[in-house]
């Protein structure tokens, strides 16, 4: 962040990265509505977030990759509008086919402006990258963290019916992103995908466990974030008090993203992780069967040391392929994530499998950070 108009962009992209993820993290909320709007099991709600999840994270691969042979511009503007009206649409589904197709192509606009939107605040972050990411990952789990809060309350007070008028702050979000995010920039000499694969297989000793460890961690995230509405909901509270619960969880998890971007700079990246993942464990774990000040405590706590592993896999990646950045920060926060939303499938299937009750998935899911663990190993001390 050496000049002023470089922490201008950044300051754009991150509020982009809100306001995108604000409106991709809608479902966790409703989820109980449509539930019962649909009748439906464990198994399809899986199905419901694994889709979101693929379309939004694991395309993202695809588009990063198309962003370094075209082009970061022509994925990041448009992405925030595209997620904000279907997203905003999702409310008025007449049924279970419908809802996951607007699903899907919202997801498209997720996945469209995450890669280059990360690359670019790396590229403006320049020296002090760990950090630079760490502001725009923290800002867009703010922007995630308030999504359940605004779709449960949109929901519940002004309606299905009117939920698309919302889209508006994504459309101008794009608008903004075209005219003061949108530096210029050297088109990537990465024109194939053979090209790319020559870049990223001399790193990939490194490259592998790095996912793994992303797509645990996020694994982690993702069956929490979702799965705590439909718990909120098991013990026979409202959908307003969901929605504010996942938004207690998410915001903490962005103060813990911001912390773990200030220590990333300052300390071993692998003992960050090792550390903030360990802790992880048994903070879920308790957090799944505590009740009254205890469990709202634990809750925070979970949230911040989720969030301390989130900026540090990226930045490892993009420094470790400077030539092809998107790529490698669709690697991260697509592929990974992408593979980690398949997860919610199978706990899906795990809740259906135990009378519907999501306390026992959940608590195997608090276990995800200890085989995260395992493949810090695996990466090298410096």
């Amino acid at each position: 962040m050496n000049s002023k108009k470089n922490r201008s962009i950044i300051t754009t992209l991150a509020f982009g990265h809100g306001v995108t993820d604000l409106y991709a993290n809608f479902l966790p909320a409703l989820l109980p509505f449509f539930q019962n709007s649909f009748s439906l099991s464990k198994t399809l709600i899986g199905v419901l977030i694994s889709a979101m999840g693929v379309s939004g994270s694991l395309c993202q691969v695809f588009y990063g990759y198309m962003g370094d042979k075209w082009g970061r511009k022509f994925f990041l503007v448009p992405g925030p509008a595209i997620v904000a009206v279907f997203m905003c649409f999702i409310g008025l589904s007449p049924n279970f086919l419908v809802l996951l197709l607007l699903l899907l192509i919202g997801g498209m606009g997720v996945s469209a402006f995450h890669p280059s939107a990360a690359s670019f605040t790396g590229d403006m972050a320049g020296s002090k990258r760990g950090f630079g990411l760490s502001i725009f990952m923290a800002v867009g789990t703010v922007g995630y963290a308030l999504g359940p809060l605004a779709a449960s309350a949109l929901i519940s007070l002004v309606g299905p019916g009117k939920m698309p008028f919302a889209s508006v702050f994504g459309i101008v979000m794009s608008l903004l992103l075209y005219k003061y995010a949108t530096p210029v920039e050297k088109i990537q000499k990465t024109h194939s995908i053979i090209n790319v694969l020559k870049v990223i297989r001399p790193h990939l000793r490194i490259l592998v466990p790095l996912s793994i460890i992303v797509i645990f961690r996020a694994g982690t995230s993702i069956i929490f974030t979702n799965f705590m509405s439909l718990l909120i909901n098991q013990r026979g509270f409202s959908l307003i008090i969901g929605g504010s619960v996942i938004f207690v969880f998410l915001l903490a998890t962005a103060f813990g993203t911001v912390l773990g971007g200030y220590f990333a700079d300052r300390m071993s990246r692998r003992k960050l992780l090792i550390f903030s993942l360990l802790l992880s464990f048994p903070i879920l774990l308790a957090l799944v069967y505590a009740e009254g000040v205890v469990w709202f405590i634990l809750l925070i706590l979970a949230g911040v040391m989720i969030g301390c592993a989130n900026p540090v896999p990226l930045a490892i990646a993009q420094e470790l392929i400077p030539e092809s950045v998107t790529t490698a920060s669709s690697i991260m926060m697509g592929f990974s994530w992408g593979i980690a939303a398949l997860l919610a499938l199978f706990f899906g299937v795990l809740a259906d499998f135990f009378g519907g009750d999501v306390v026992p998935p959940m608590t195997i899911a608090a276990f995800l950070p200890i085989l995260a663990t395992v493949f810090v190993l695996f990466l090298p001390r410096k």
